[in-house]
């Protein structure tokens, strides 16, 4: 497969594009927050696993704790991305 095949086929992916939300709405509003950053990534990731890994389960159909896994990655990702750039200055 072509590296533009594979772009192209991975962009369409519904996994890779939750994941992609995921992330970018855990940098988004941790983003907002310039008080101990840390501290809220980490009750924000709690937050994020009673989310995913119980409402979801019980509430979303068709939702398994493997889709919670890749969900909460995202978030995980989401807010290491958040904290580099904080810790960079950007």
């Amino acid at each position: 497969m072509s590296l533009s095949g594979f772009i192209a086929k991975t962009g369409q992916s519904p996994g890779f594009i939750a994941f992609m939300a995921h992330a970018g709405v855990a940098a988004f509003l941790l983003s907002l927050v310039h008080w101990h950053q840390g501290v809220v990534g980490i009750v924000f990731l709690l937050v994020a696993m009673v989310k995913e890994f119980w409402f979801d389960v019980h509430y979303e159909l068709n939702q398994d704790y493997a889709d919670g896994l890749q969900d909460w990655s995202g978030y995980l990702a989401g807010v290491v991305v958040a904290l580099i750039a904080s810790g960079a200055g950007l």
